[in-house]
């Protein structure tokens, strides 16, 4: 666009403006599956940004706090619109409600998916712990 203003003693401006119209991110929905797994699998989802312009960024949050890597719990970029997490090794801890995020200039979303692990788990006070068995099925 070009804009130009005159006065009445015949003085004008002008300015040239870009306009860039930007589309925030989509996600393509993803699931760890309908079952629940059992420890010591492995299980990774991929979230893709299907619609949405750059640059963007990818995060992982668990339970709402951000996902830090270790030793079997990592994330990895590929490329600039999509980002893996991968459970090398699931357990107990792994267990909740993971959720990726994308950002833009012009917004962010959001799509999360439940993970359910069968296994054991220890739990209790003091001297009275106890160990849990416990299966979905």
């Amino acid at each position: 666009y070009t804009c130009v203003a005159k006065n009445e003693e015949g003085y004008s401006a002008r300015s040239d403006l870009e306009v860039s119209v930007m589309e925030s991110p989509e996600i393509l929905e993803f699931t760890f599956g309908s079952k629940p797994v059992n420890e010591g699998e492995l299980r990774q989802i991929v979230c893709s940004v299907i619609k949405g312009d750059e640059p963007m960024r990818i995060s992982w949050s668990l339970q709402g706090e951000d996902l830090a890597p270790g030793p079997d719990l990592t994330t990895t970029q590929l490329g600039s619109r999509s980002s893996m997490l991968m459970i090398s090794r699931v357990s107990h801890r792994h267990s909740g409600t993971y959720t990726c995020t994308a950002t833009n200039p012009a917004g962010s979303t959001f799509h999360s998916a439940e993970l359910i692990v069968n296994g054991t788990e220890w739990f209790g006070h003091g001297k009275h712990w106890k160990y849990f068995v416990y299966l979905s099925l």
